[in-house]
C-alpha cells in the first residue's frame, strides 16, 4: 500500500514536467503572462484576458479526461473550433462547480455579516465547499454535463473513492497553500513575483488535473459512473 501512494505521488508531482507535459507549461506559461498584461489594456484587454482564462479551462478539462483514461503525459491542447463549446463552456462549468461547492458559506457569511457569523460554522461550509469541489469537477468532466454536480452523484462518490480521494483533497490542498506561501514570500518582488507565479499557477492547474484524473482512472470501478 506504501509503495503504491508513493508511485502515485511521484506520477503526480512529475506530471507537469515529464514528457511532453514540459512544454505544455513552458507554452502555458507564456500564455498566463499574456493573460496578465492583456488585463491591463482597455476594453480590448479584459475580453482577451477572459478568452484565455477560458482556454486555460479547456486545457485543464482535456488534462482531466487524459488523465482518467490513462494518460501518462499532458495531451496536446484542446481544439478551440468552437468558441462557446471549448472555450466558455468549461469556463461556466467550473464557475458552477464553484458556485455549489462554496455558495454555501459564501451565503452564510452575507446572511450572518462579519460580526455575526460564528467562525465554527463558516469554516464547516468552508470545509464542505473544499471536499465537495474536486469530486464535482471531475464528475462534470467525466460525465459530460453540469447536472452531474448534483449531491446525489458527487456525495456517493466521495465514499466509494475511498482513502485516495482523501488523499487527493489533501494534495490539493497542500499545493494551494504552497501556492499562497510563494505569492506571500515573493510580496514586493513585482517582476520576479510576476514570472514566478506564473510558473507556479500553471503547474498547479497542471498537477490538480492529474490529481483528479488519477481518482477516477484509480476507481473508476468503484463509482460506477459510465
Amino acid at each position: 500500500m506504501f509503495a503504491i501512494r508513493m508511485n502515485i505521488l511521484q506520477d503526480i508531482l512529475t506530471y507537469a514536467y515529464r514528457g511532453s507535459g514540459k512544454y505544455v507549461l513552458i507554452l502555458c506559461v507564456a500564455l498566463s503572462l499574456v493573460a496578465k498584461l492583456a488585463g491591463i489594456a482597455p476594453l480590448a484587454g479584459p475580453i482577451a484576458g477572459l478568452l484565455l482564462s477560458g482556454y486555460f479551462c479547456a486545457i485543464y478539462f482535456q488534462m482531466i479526461q487524459s488523465s482518467a483514461t490513462g494518460g501518462k503525459e499532458a495531451p496536446e491542447f484542446p481544439d478551440t473550433a468552437n468558441l462557446f463549446q471549448d472555450i466558455i463552456l468549461p469556463m461556466l462549468q467550473i464557475f458552477a462547480v464553484g458556485l455549489v461547492s462554496f455558495g454555501p458559506m459564501i451565503g452564510y457569511l452575507f446572511w450572518a455579516g462579519d460580526d455575526h457569523a460564528k467562525p465554527l460554522v463558516a469554516y464547516g461550509l468552508l470545509g464542505f465547499g473544499v471536499i465537495y469541489f474536486p469530486m464535482a469537477m471531475l464528475a462534470v468532466v467525466v460525465l459530460g454535463y453540469t447536472a452531474a454536480l448534483s449531491p446525489h452523484i458527487v456525495i456517493p462518490a466521495i465514499f466509494r473513492a475511498g482513502w485516495l480521494y482523501w488523499f487527493a483533497v489533501f494534495m490539493l490542498c497542500l499545493l494551494y497553500f504552497a501556492e499562497s506561501a510563494i505569492e506571500s514570500a515573493l510580496s514586493g518582488l513585482f517582476m520576479i513575483k510576476f514570472i514566478v507565479l506564473a510558473f507556479v499557477g500553471v503547474y498547479t492547474l497542471m498537477t490538480n488535473a492529474r490529481i483528479l484524473g488519477i481518482v477516477y482512472r484509480e476507481r473508476q470501478e468503484e463509482l460506477g459512473w459510465l
